[in-house]
């Protein structure tokens, strides 16, 4: 939903803008399949990362799914498929070079992916170059929870924490780089 805050400034001993109504509220909601459980702004566009539940094997499992908003108009895009995760487990985001916007998830190995026998990963990369049809590169195989994210920029790649390990990725293609010379001291 979008809030409106301009109004609402609360001086010392002064009377004070109009709060939102839930009437107000209800006429600017943007529909995010999946929910929302985590989002990103830029300049232009907000990125959310939502779960859609799926019912697999009669159990409600999770995939993801990566929405633009963008914030001129309001207006979504629609869903792209991205790594899975669990509803309220632990994700990160950030923007990197080459218009990459990197998604990280925990319980991936969870999700729809995995219970139905495809390939899967922690990892997304998603190139933002177009946001209302960001094309998305889901990085395989599952090497563990992704639980930390770092871009190193202007040097075109990334360093992650996948399953207690440090990997290190460009951000041009999404490959792998060399990572022995990263020593992980301790967990």
């Amino acid at each position: 939903s979008i809030l409106p805050v301009a109004p609402m400034i609360f001086l010392n001993a002064q009377a004070s803008g109009t709060l939102p109504t839930n009437a107000t509220l209800a006429g600017t909601n943007i529909a995010i399949p999946g929910g929302a459980s985590n989002a990103l702004v830029d300049a232009s566009n907000l990125y959310v990362v939502g779960q859609q539940p799926q019912q697999i094997g009669g159990q409600t499992l999770f995939a993801g799914n990566l929405t633009a908003v963008n914030l001129s108009n309001n207006t979504a895009s629609a869903p792209a498929a991205i790594s899975d995760g669990a509803p309220g487990a632990v994700s990160r985001m950030l923007e990197a070079d080459n218009n990459t916007l990197w998604i990280a998830m925990t319980k991936c190995n969870n999700g729809v992916r995995a219970a139905t026998g495809q390939a899967y990963g922690c990892l997304t990369m998603v190139n933002i170059s177009t946001p209302s049809a960001p094309t998305v590169t889901l990085l395989e195989p599952y090497l563990g929870d992704a639980t930390g994210i770092a871009a190193v920029t202007g040097l075109n790649k990334i360093y992650t924490a996948e399953g207690g390990q440090v990997y290190i990725y460009s951000t041009t293609d999404g490959a792998a780089l060399d990572n022995q010379f990263v020593t992980v001291t301790g967990t």
